[in-house]
């Protein structure tokens, strides 16, 4: 017996049959049916006529998943705000790291919250204006230890002279001139005395100063290292409730950090339209200036300049990450920094919201 074998042919009709299939259009929910025939049983989605009241409705394995919901615990749910900018205010939150405190906002219902770089991060030009600070004092340091130095040598010098004094007065074989020098040895000795106490009480002082700063510096430098390791960070939400909160991701081209708490329903800021934006709009800056948690400043734009968001609300440190919002309460921008110049108070600045979900378009989709 012969075979024939005709592959190609078979591998051709295949692909036929696989493509029309693809283009079959597929029913989201189907009925499955199953009956039994002379001892067979028979898989179909449309059962013969003379078999539909023998069949038997198969339950799906594989329904079809339900629309996906948000998940966790939804968070201050008892938290009472009167207005929006108080609404806004409850998703503010504080940050804290091993630098010190920030503020940051809650951007998405799911946990993401944006702050400055800065706040989690040290930049170039901190580290840079703190260390020219330290090389200051470091040279502040030095030329007050030399002048310590140089008043213990006068000091010792005076003492060594008293004492000189001292061997020619008991040397003196004149008792009038003896009781003379034995006056003006006691007056010198009490001289002495006193500046040696001041000497002695100033240079404690200054050791303990020293000592401050010389602490202070190794833990500036302890957290800086730690610091530019962290990957999470304590937040503390208006009711006081600490949490933590993972780094997603740095922009390398702004001062903005992208945070997020996993597992919780948080309230969120809606972002506004800054192209709408008119000068004398006001608007208000919220953050935790200070240590005080949910501080609000009102003021007005004043106008765009070099890409940032001017306005004359008050923007502490402690402010840096928290929201610029509108009188609705939605968010306009990021308060990042505030310029001082001289003989009027500081204008704050905030990155436009815009610029925000672009840079973390990717980490927030639907924004």
């Amino acid at each position: 017996m012969v075979f024939f074998s005709r592959p190609p042919v078979m591998a051709a009709l295949g692909a036929v049959i696989f493509v029309a299939l693809l283009s079959v259009p597929i029913p989201g929910r189907a009925e499955m049916y199953k009956y039994q025939k002379d001892g067979v049983w028979y898989y179909t989605d449309t059962p013969p006529k003379e078999m539909v009241d023998k069949s038997q409705t198969m339950t799906e394995s594989n329904p079809r998943a339900a629309a996906p919901s948000l998940e966790g615990t939804p968070l201050l749910t008892n938290y009472t705000a009167r207005n929006d900018i108080e609404k806004a205010a409850a998703a503010t939150v504080a940050v804290k790291s091993s630098l010190g405190f920030g503020s940051g906002f809650f951007i998405s219902p799911d946990g993401f919250i944006v702050t400055n770089k800065h706040v989690v991060r040290t930049t170039a030009q901190q580290t840079g204006e703190t260390e020219e600070q330290i090389k200051r004092v470091e040279g502040r340091i030095e030329d007050i230890d030399r002048q310590f130095e140089d008043e213990r040598r006068r000091l010792q010098e005076f003492k060594s002279r008293l004492d000189q004094f001292k061997k020619e007065m008991e040397a003196e074989a004149d008792p009038n001139r003896r009781k003379s020098d034995q006056q003006e040895y006691d007056a010198n000795l009490k001289r002495y005395e006193q500046w040696q106490r001041d000497y002695e009480r100033r240079l404690s002082t200054y050791e303990k100063q020293k000592k401050t700063f010389s602490d202070g510096r190794a833990d500036y430098g302890y957290r800086k290292s730690v610091g530019n390791l962290s990957q999470t960070f304590t937040i503390i939400l208006a009711d006081n409730t600490e949490l933590y909160a993972r780094l997603v991701v740095i922009s390398t081209n702004h001062d903005l950090a992208l945070l997020k708490i996993d597992g919780y329903q948080t309230p969120f800021l809606t972002p506004g339209n800054t192209q709408q934006l008119a000068q004398s709009n006001p608007v208000y800056a919220i953050g935790n200036p200070a240590k005080l948690q949910n501080s609000v400043s009102s003021g007005v734009f004043s106008g765009f300049q070099n890409g940032f968001l001017q306005t004359n609300a008050q923007i502490y440190p402690g402010n840096s990450g928290g929201p610029l919002v509108d009188d609705k309460g939605q968010v306009l921008g990021v308060n990042t920094f505030k310029q001082i110049t001289y003989k009027f108070e500081g204008l704050g600045f905030a990155i436009p919201i815009d610029v925000v979900l672009k840079e973390f378009g990717a980490q927030l989709p639907g924004k």
